[in-house]
């Protein structure tokens, strides 16, 4: 296979090209998913497109995130399989995990911190194309009954969705990283107070689903959400709480690559076209 790996950390591509060591694998390395169409350009001048890309989903400040650089592999190399990498302590990647497999169809996930057996045996099953091996999605009617974690993404995209339902959610999400207060969330998005208590109600019920879907994700242990409180109190205590959780995942909310994407999305559902649907190879 003709390997690609897109990360800014350098240290991921050497800890692969040393597993592939001795192998018919070759490897390439992208620091920013910018010069993407170039390499990708290069390739199919050469030596053909890639088999597979290994790409990180958060890079440096100014620097475009994985979505985008999905969103070029799927314009450009849409022939080339797609396995997301991620560190597992990173606080914020949950949602940009979710939008991956929405979005897009990468085969698995596979965390920095493998062992080199671990990424030989996840080449070695891609290569053959078994997609049941340890960090690979598996088709639908194989599940096994504990689900693993590539499992549960898979499973639970649908929650992005129920997170931004359309281009008002998206501006609230952006206004509450800055604010905790109605007023100044209401004014920052130019909607009415009225508007913003929806939103409230409405998030913080996503947000429990998510924390029972995820409870392992740091992002998620927050404050608890409050039930028995005067309404008012109960208002504010809970958009503290949607304020911690975009502030988490701001880098998520302020990537311009989801408004395209759901954009699109949108547009989609209301020419009544069909929903993005994952396909197995």
């Amino acid at each position: 296979m003709r390997i690609l790996v897109v990360d800014d950390f350098v240290l991921v591509e050497l800890a692969l090209a040393q597993v592939i060591q001795g192998t018919p694998h070759t490897l390439v390395g992208v620091r920013d998913p910018r010069s993407l169409p170039g390499a990708l350009a290069e390739a199919q001048g050469g030596s053909g497109p890639f088999d597979l890309a290994l790409v990180d989903i958060n890079f440096g400040p100014g620097v475009p995130t994985g979505l985008t650089a999905m969103r070029i592999l799927q314009d450009l190399s849409p022939e080339t399989k797609i396995v997301i990498e991620s560190t597992d302590e990173e606080r914020n990647r949950l949602l940009f995990l979710l939008a991956s497999f929405a979005f897009f169809e990468p085969l698995g996930l596979m965390s920095k911190a493998s062992s080199s057996q671990d990424m030989r045996t996840l080449i070695d099953a891609i290569d053959r194309g078994d997609l049941a091996g340890p960090g690979l999605a598996r088709p639908p009617g194989t599940l096994s009954a504990a689900l693993s974690p590539v499992q549960r993404l898979v499973r639970n995209v649908g929650l992005l969705d129920e997170l931004i339902r359309n281009g008002t959610d998206l501006i609230l999400w952006r206004a509450v990283v800055r604010f905790d207060k109605r007023g100044e969330v209401a004014r920052a998005s130019h909607v009415d107070e009225r508007t913003v208590d929806r939103f409230i109600a409405a998030k913080s019920h996503v947000v429990d689903k998510i924390q029972a879907e995820f409870p392992e994700d740091a992002s998620i242990h927050l404050v608890p959400s409050y039930t028995d409180e005067p309404d008012e109190q109960r208002r504010h205590s809970n958009l503290v709480r949607l304020a911690r959780f975009a502030q988490t995942h701001s880098h998520f909310f302020a990537d311009e690559a989801i408004d395209e994407l759901f954009a699109a999305r949108w547009q989609s559902s209301r020419a009544g076209g069909p929903r993005q649907r994952r396909t197995w190879h």
